[in-house]
């Protein structure tokens, strides 16, 4: 069986750069409208959660439930915003530019953790293998967390009803790489051009179109510039029978 690997390319950017003006007003403004329904809907729903609790419409007994759903919104327009504010600053939407100490599978389980109600809702599981390797790297933690926080957004929202997210994590013999791989079954197909661009800004895949009406495109284009940037690692995608393999690379790992 034929694998198809598609690594983000470095000439992404050049592309961009090379765009007419009247293109790149196009996707400002389609950009600019999914993100506000994407930050507005979920808005209204807490608004609508904050009154049921306080006159009463939710019960003792769905309080705390109700409340995680809320939270939860919260944090997803919180990773819209922090997306949007990457995209519009030119990086510097991550305020920490000292690098620390990444206990890797720690991030990767704090990132699942914004997705859990969200998950529980469309029964997809996010499943972390050989949590108890503590695989180290040095960088930006809140980086790693956010590129993470992008791909199980993705997952939970593209994968079919009932299906598993299953991550692994190891240090790759000869290179010293941290590889964390987040293996996915999308609803629909995804065709061999829409993994030709799956990185590029602004895209949306024909199985997210099919999901989700609205979207940025922002996600995963993030999630390629921000390992580049903040950790000069990478990050590529490819077909694993029905399932899509991310694969993210990071130098320098070790374990004590």
């Amino acid at each position: 069986m034929a694998v198809y690997v598609f690594e983000s390319g470095t000439n992404d950017m050049d592309k961009d750069q090379n765009a007419t003006k009247s293109e790149d007003d196009e996707i400002d403004l389609t950009l600019l409208a999914n993100f506000t329904h994407q930050i507005i809907n979920p808005l209204n729903g807490v608004v609508g959660t904050l009154d049921n609790l306080i006159d009463g419409t939710i019960g003792p007994e769905r309080r705390e439930q109700r409340t995680a759903a809320a939270r939860a919104q919260l944090e997803n327009c919180i990773t819209l915003v922090r997306n949007l504010a990457y995209l519009a600053s030119g990086q510097s939407a991550f305020s920490s530019t000292v690098e620390r100490k990444i206990v890797v599978p720690q991030v990767i389980i704090e990132a699942a953790m914004f997705y859990q109600e969200e998950g529980k809702r469309r029964k997809v599981s996010i499943d972390l293998e050989n949590r108890e390797v503590q695989n180290k790297v040095i960088g930006h933690p809140e980086t790693l967390k956010q590129v993470l926080m992008n791909l199980f957004d993705n997952c939970i929202k593209y994968s079919r009803f009932g299906s598993q997210v299953l991550v692994r994590q190891w240090i790759q013999n000869g290179t010293s790489e941290a590889v964390i791989t987040v293996r996915s079954f999308p609803e629909h197909e995804v065709s061999n051009e829409d993994l030709k661009s799956i990185f590029e800004l602004g895209f949306r895949g024909s199985n997210a179109k099919q999901m989700v009406a609205s979207g940025t495109g922002l996600g995963l284009h993030i999630c390629n510039h921000l390992l580049k940037t903040k950790h000069n690692g990478s990050i590529s995608v490819q077909r694993d029978g029905d399932a899509l393999l991310f694969t993210l690379k990071l130098p320098g790992a070790w374990r004590d």
